[in-house]
């Protein structure tokens, strides 16, 4: 029932927005319920920062951010439970993560992880609009206290290789960013993150958390509560740009009915 809107919202950007200020009316963040809510961004560029500096500073009244590994903890201890929390994730690695959003979350005192591509380091693609942060922009990143996650080695859809090639995306992106960085590695987030589509239920979140990884990160919606999470995690998708309305209408809970 709901798909058809969903695909009307997602091709109409004008019917998307008004569906969302009608949501907003009826949801608040301040009433969502306890767990873990992970933010999935892509590109924060210089003429959104101030906005993606309001969402910040919005999710802060609301919940309590924490960092890729504690948030483990608190899955795997069920303390999650015990309140709001959020963890920003950054996808694809993007220039503008580093050069934009790291003063921002670096001034909120937030914490975040950036996931990354291992082959895109040294040799990133020239079709997607970039630019992508190299070496020196990663360790700029690492230096201001934020961790790095795997993002496949090529960013390839991992549901249609073979047991081997998927193997090599989810095993490989970690060890050749280990090697690069020095740093362990123990996050996955699956490019694009959809199951069927982009990942087998069945096959890779189980690859990834048997290779040493502590999470598989999906796109998929949701508030994550306890350690079954940890091998399909939920991330609401956002963009820098977007009014402060419409996290509540993505995140938030319907008001209570007077």
């Amino acid at each position: 029932m709901l798909q058809p809107f969903k695909t009307l919202a997602r091709d109409h950007p004008v019917v998307r927005a008004l569906l969302l200020r009608g949501l907003a009316r009826l949801r608040r963040l301040a009433h969502a319920p306890p767990g873990l809510y992970t933010l999935c961004y892509h590109r924060v560029p210089e003429r959104h920062r101030a906005g993606f500096a309001a969402q910040i500073a919005y999710l802060q009244r609301h919940g309590r951010f924490v960092g890729a590994d504690e948030a483990v903890t608190l899955l795997e201890s069920g303390a999650a439970g015990a309140g709001r929390h959020f963890l920003v994730t950054f996808d694809d690695g993007y220039a503008d993560t580093v050069e934009v959003a790291l003063p921002v979350l670096s001034a909120a005192g937030v914490p975040a992880i950036l996931f990354l591509v291992s082959d895109w380091l040294d040799a990133p693609p020239t079709s997607p609009p970039g630019p992508y942060a190299g070496r020196a922009l990663v360790a700029a990143w690492l230096a201001g206290g934020m961790a790095i996650g795997a993002h496949g080695v090529s960013h390839a859809r991992i549901a249609t290789l073979d047991d081997a090639g998927a193997e090599r995306e989810i095993a490989g992106s970690r060890a050749a960013l280990e090697a690069a960085t020095g740093r362990p590695v123990r996050h996955f987030a699956c490019p694009w993150g959809v199951a069927e589509r982009d990942y087998r239920p069945g096959r890779d979140p189980g690859l990834a958390l048997a290779g040493g990884y502590a999470t598989f990160f999906t796109t998929r919606r949701g508030v994550a509560t306890g350690r079954r999470d940890l091998a399909t995690m939920p991330r609401h998708v956002l963009e820098p740009e977007w009014p402060l309305h419409e996290l509540d209408a993505l995140m938030g809970a319907r008001l209570a009915r007077r």
